[in-house]
Parts: structure tokens; C-alpha cells; sequence
């Protein structure tokens, strides 16, 4: 017999709840999905990033929650005409996937970033972004079962459902913005603060025609430093804050690293933990080599949807490459940024 399928997705976006987006618990190595003023904000000149989360794949009455991403940014844009500040543009493409339905949000983003210096030496400064594209949402019906298919034994996908769709799928143009400050306040300390603003002309979504549910806005702050004890070991402590709704979450942590370098190698190690607030708590290792970043974490649920998912949570992973670009078009490095 098949499992009894909750059609809680559609259910809830198709009713005129407010929706919420989605996450990553390696908020700090996603930029472009944290705030549109880290666009450029890298330890060179462009840097490409993929994201991928697998939850809740312990729950097997419905399908995993996925959430793939890939950007890309790149700053010092123009720079022999741009002499007072530092133009970065960057892409992003995220496909989040959940549920037994197929529920997808698909999302191409465009951004812009100025990073402006507030000294000669380039130690401080704030970068203000903006970031516009386009949405699709879809869902496929065929895949889910309804209480009228279920005969007493199991579910009959012939019988009829009641259940009318207007539409399957539906866009409309997103809007995000955002600034960050830059600070290096000495050789050991870096610091850095920000704050977003999600969804600002708040687009309306929803399957049925006649209701009229919108995307309310999402605000973001969040913060962290990098702090050298000595040159093998380092400290990265940063928290993030969202609010949405009535959702709110707030995640902070640490990580530890551990600085190799000799004449054959430099490299850099990493590992830490960070807890979302009444969620889950999230552990974290990785490390960089020749400009490729790498991180895997997995959260453990400690919310009261643990009975459902035996205290297991998200899988994910984080891979992103640096590079120098110099010449015609790209100047050095701008700023010392956050290890995004």
C-alpha cells in the first residue's frame, strides 16, 4: 500500500499562507544568497560556488527537501573609469525542490555591488548591492496522492479527486538589496557587519487565481570576524538573524582553523559547530587549497519534528574557487572580505 502523502507544500502556498524561503546552514559560504552586498566581496577577483542541501531524507513518508545553487561574482569592474570605489556583478541560480509533489523555486538572479574605501589603505570600508531576476514556481499534481483516491486498502490514482488547479506554475520579478561594512583593524582582526532586505516589492504567488497571497518581505542581519591567534591557528565566529513573517531564525557558531605552510604546501583546515535556535545543531568540517573552498556539515534536528526525523536533519555541502584576473580589464584584490 502506498504511504499516506501530507500535501502540505501546494496546500499551504495554494491557500494564501505567506511562504518562506529557503536556507542554508553554511549561511557564510553561500554570499550571494545572504546579501547582495557581497557581491565581488572575495579574496581575489572572481570567485565560482556551488551549494547543495539534501533535509529531512530520514522522513520517508515524503520526498527530501533539496536546494542546489550556483553563482558566480566578480569585482574591480571598469576600474580605470570607476576611481572612486570598487563595481562588482555576479549571477545566481537556485532550483529548491520539496516534497512529493515536485514543489520547485526556481530562481536567476542578477546582481550589482560598489564597494566604497573610507581610507587610502583600503583597511575600511562598505559595499552596498542590489540584486533583481526572475522566479518560477511549479509543482506537478500527478505525483501526489489525495484522501478521494484512498478506496479503504490503497489509493486509487483513477478516481476523482475534486481537487482543481488553475495553474501548475507561475513567475514573477524578485528584488533584494543590502550593504555590509568591512573592517581591518589590524593583522589579526577582521570584522565585518551587514544587513538585507529580501522580496522589497513583495510579489504575489499563488496556484489559484482568486487568492491574492504575496511573498512578504525577509530582513537580514549578520556579522562575524576572523580572528589570528598566532600564524597556525585562527578563530571565525559569525551569526545571522532572519525574520519573515512570523518565522524567525537566528544561527551563530564557530569555526577553528588551522594554517599550514611550508615549501610544499599551503593550505588551511577547518572545523566547528553552530546551533539554529530551538532547530538544530550543526557540525561543520573543511578546508582550502590552492583557492578551492570546501565545506561539509550536517544538522541535528532538536526541534519537536524529531519524533518524525529520529533527530537527523540536512546534509551539505559548499565548494567555491578564487581567482586573480589582471591586465585590461581587473586591478589587484580590493579589500581584505570575509572567508566566504
Amino acid at each position: 500500500m502506498k504511504k499516506l502523502i501530507l500535501f502540505f507544500s501546494v496546500i499551504i502556498l495554494s491557500s494564501g499562507i505567506n511562504a518562506q524561503d529557503i536556507h542554508y546552514s553554511q549561511f557564510y559560504a553561500s554570499p550571494l544568497t545572504l546579501n547582495p552586498a557581497l557581491t565581488g566581496i572575495n579574496d581575489c577577483n572572481y570567485r565560482v560556488g556551488v551549494m547543495y542541501r539534501n533535509q529531512w531524507h530520514s522522513i520517508t513518508a515524503t520526498t527530501a527537501y533539496t536546494t542546489p545553487s550556483l553563482s558566480f561574482d566578480i569585482n574591480n569592474l571598469a576600474a580605470r573609469y570607476i576611481k572612486t570605489g570598487t563595481l562588482s556583478a555576479g549571477l545566481l541560480v537556485l532550483n529548491d525542490q520539496a516534497g512529493d509533489g515536485n514543489l520547485s523555486n526556481l530562481s536567476i538572479l542578477g546582481s550589482a555591488g560598489y564597494l566604497y574605501h573610507f581610507d587610502s589603505e583600503k583597511k575600511y570600508g562598505v559595499s552596498a548591492g542590489l540584486q533583481t531576476g526572475f522566479v518560477q514556481k511549479r509543482f506537478d499534481p500527478t505525483l501526489l496522492n489525495f484522501e478521494e483516491e484512498f478506496n479503504g486498502v490503497d489509493f486509487n490514482s483513477g478516481l476523482p479527486t475534486g481537487e482543481n488547479f488553475p495553474k501548475t506554475s507561475f513567475g514573477y520579478l524578485d528584488m533584494n538589496a543590502g550593504l555590509v561594512f568591512l573592517a581591518h583593524v589590524n593583522p589579526k582582526i577582521d570584522l565585518y557587519a551587514g544587513g538585507a532586505a529580501f522580496h522589497l516589492i513583495q510579489p504575489k504567488e499563488s496556484f489559484y487565481n482568486n487568492v491574492n497571497a504575496k511573498l512578504n518581505m525577509r530582513i537580514v542581519a549578520h556579522g562575524g570576524a576572523k580572528i589570528k591567534f598566532n600564524e597556525k591557528w585562527s578563530v571565525m565566529p559569525s551569526i545571522l538573524y532572519m525574520s519573515q513573517t512570523q518565522a524567525k531564525e537566528i544561527n551563530f557558531g564557530t569555526n577553528l582553523g588551522y594554517h599550514i605552510s611550508n615549501a610544499n604546501m599551503e593550505a588551511e583546515f577547518y572545523f566547528g559547530g553552530y546551533y539554529r535556535l530551538g532547530d538544530a545543531a550543526n557540525l561543520l568540517i573543511g578546508g582550502e587549497y590552492k583557492k578551492v573552498k570546501f565545506g561539509l556539515s550536517y544538522d541535528l534536528n532538536i526541534s519537536s519534528l524529531n519524533t518524525a526525523t529520529s533527530n537527523k536533519g540536512g546534509f551539505e555541502l559548499s565548494l567555491s574557487f578564487t581567482g586573480c584576473i589582471g591586465g585590461l580589464i581587473l586591478d589587484p584584490p580590493v579589500l581584505w572580505c570575509p572567508r566566504f
